[in-house]
């Protein structure tokens, strides 16, 4: 943990107290999220503050680069690359729409350094600004993505064809993994700080994160909540009863990532990987 260096960059120059306030954070969080977790720290994490279309650009070339590499790496055919160049085109405006409702992002950046990305005005309209813990919590969670990130090899099985790299499991599973892991992580790093939890999921929003809540079918362009809620509680069990050393082997193995089924029954999930484990 002393080994790692942790840059926060102001690339809007309008908020250099926000990023002191995250880079604090970034080392009270870092040994307590790093024990609960079981998974060491990357060399570098990096945070940087965007201005919200400078944010929008970047998750858009975020996607250019992971398409780019599949292109490099895997057999596609025509038919495969043109549904996938209408998909991206498709999401491009994703990021446009969604921002006020994103409090950070973290993904691969242009150096091949993976980074948490946030807009200051999207953690106010979320209402991680009112409070300390909210502020807290969105950090340890963005940090637990660098520990996953790690753990994978660099590439948290970022691809637009998953099932040509090996991972069979649905997308669902995939982020029921990322997001349930990184949500049972920094809820149990606010125990261990503060005795309590907090969501700011559950706190006050402003006015333009309402309307933009409210709009019809916006929500489903984003991760799933039963991804956060669902993936958080199956993580939790199966922490109970395998211990993180046990759970943190899908990192090294996609197979064992859960089936679609077994998002909602963890006793199925718990019995498979313990099984699997076991033989190996």
């Amino acid at each position: 943990m002393t080994d790692t260096r942790f840059t926060v960059l102001d690339d809007t120059r309008r908020h250099p107290d926000l990023a002191e306030r995250i880079g604090q954070i970034l080392r009270q969080v870092a040994p307590t999220v790093t024990e609960i977790t079981g998974l060491p720290l990357p060399a570098e994490v990096r945070f940087r503050l965007l201005t919200p279309k400078a944010w929008q650009e970047e998750t858009r070339q975020h996607l250019l680069r992971i398409f780019a590499r599949d292109i490099a790496d895997l057999d596609l055919i025509p038919a495969e690359i043109g549904g996938a160049r209408l998909g991206l085109r498709i999401a491009s405006f994703k990021p446009v729409l969604l921002w006020p409702l994103v409090p950070a992002t973290t993904q691969e950046a242009a150096d091949a350094q993976w980074e948490t990305t946030t807009i200051p005005q999207s953690l106010r309209h979320c209402g991680v600004l009112s409070d300390e813990h909210f502020l807290v919590q969105v950090v340890a969670h963005e940090l637990v993505h660098h520990l996953q990130a790690e753990a994978t090899g660099g590439t948290v099985w970022t691809s637009l064809f998953l099932p040509k790299r090996g991972i069979l499991a649905p997308p669902k599973s995939v982020s029921t993994m990322l997001e349930g892991h990184a949500t049972w992580a920094e809820q149990q790093t606010l125990q261990r700080l503060f005795g309590t939890a907090a969501d700011f999921r559950e706190g006050p929003k402003s006015w333009r994160y309402r309307l933009h809540n409210g709009t019809p079918g916006l929500r489903r362009l984003g991760p799933s909540r039963d991804a956060y809620v669902q993936g958080s509680r199956l993580i939790a069990q199966a922490v109970a009863e395998l211990g993180t050393h046990l759970v943190n082997q899908v990192w090294k193995d996609p197979t064992l990532l859960p089936a679609k089924g077994e998002i909602a029954d963890p006793a199925a999930w718990i019995c498979r990987i313990g099984r699997g484990l076991a033989r190996a």
